[in-house]
């Protein structure tokens, strides 16, 4: 497999980095200071995948012809959106991930695309939470509007443009297009214990950084996981988590309202 990272320099593009050359996938990580490359990569050093870099500001990404272009360039078969920005919010969050997924679900040689979100990106309170939960919530979405505007417009865009994918293959099942919302809560630096909660999870807590990047490597690894999955820190073993939520068809989409969402994609 062919992985391309948008957004290639973050700490969790990193980390997921050096967990996909370590499996022998390829990567190319895009980037948009030439002063970042050689760290990139020095991140392939002795492993057995290949890593390649390229350079594009995101910002630039206008319609999806624009991120087929990287796509088409690098080879890639997965598309990772790892990129964020706290002073161009909805041109990153938004609007070049929008324009990515309209590209990967374009093309017929793209089959993973996956996209690091929030727990808190979400229209409404998630059915399992509990009354703390909602007010953490509720004042994760007060704090950071804008970030989390942007980033539910991206995640309800990927679901709708997932489900077009797949009725254009006439298949409802994921066998042709895998499209994952990983959702991480509070981050904290570290290699990681191995060990999460993914699905159904409280709404706030902390995770790190390299647990991210393990379960997110996991997910991309299989043929069969596909939807939003929450992330916190926990008792269970990655490989065993991410199992777990396949093996229960665990969505955290439940209680959004999907079929407003389908009707988004172009």
């Amino acid at each position: 497999m062919h992985a391309i990272i948008l957004g290639g320099n973050g700490r969790i593009a990193c980390a997921m980095t050096q967990l996909l050359l370590a499996r022998s996938w390829a990567v190319t990580s895009i980037i948009r200071n030439p002063r970042q490359e050689a760290g990139i990569l020095a991140l392939g050093e002795g492993q057995p995948g290949r890593i390649h870099v390229l350079y594009y500001d995101l910002s630039d990404f206008k319609t999806a012809s624009d991120a087929e272009g990287l796509f088409t360039r690098s080879g890639a078969d997965c598309g990772v959106f790892a990129a964020g920005s706290f002073t161009n919010v909805y041109g990153i969050d938004r609007d070049a991930a929008k324009s990515a997924i309209a590209a990967a679900t374009a093309l017929p040689t793209v089959t993973k695309f996956l996209m690091i979100s929030f727990p808190a990106s979400r229209r409404n309170p998630a059915p399992w939470w509990n009354g703390k939960d909602i007010a953490d919530y509720t004042s994760e979405r007060n704090a950071y509007p804008e970030i989390g505007d942007a980033k539910i417009q991206a995640d309800e865009y990927l679901v709708a443009m997932a489900h077009a994918r797949r009725q254009r293959d006439g298949t409802e099942s994921d066998s042709t297009f895998q499209a994952i919302s990983l959702r991480p809560t509070w981050l904290t630096t570290g290699k990681g214990t191995g060990r999460v909660s993914l699905g159904k999870t409280r709404a706030l807590g902390t995770v790190a950084i390299g647990d991210v990047a393990g379960v997110a490597v996991e997910m991309l690894s299989r043929d069969d996981v596909s939807g939003w999955f929450d992330l916190v820190e926990g008792g269970v073993g990655i490989a065993e988590a991410v199992e777990g939520v396949v093996e229960e068809g665990i969505d955290c989409v439940d209680g959004e309202d999907l079929e407003r969402m389908y009707a988004l994609a172009d």
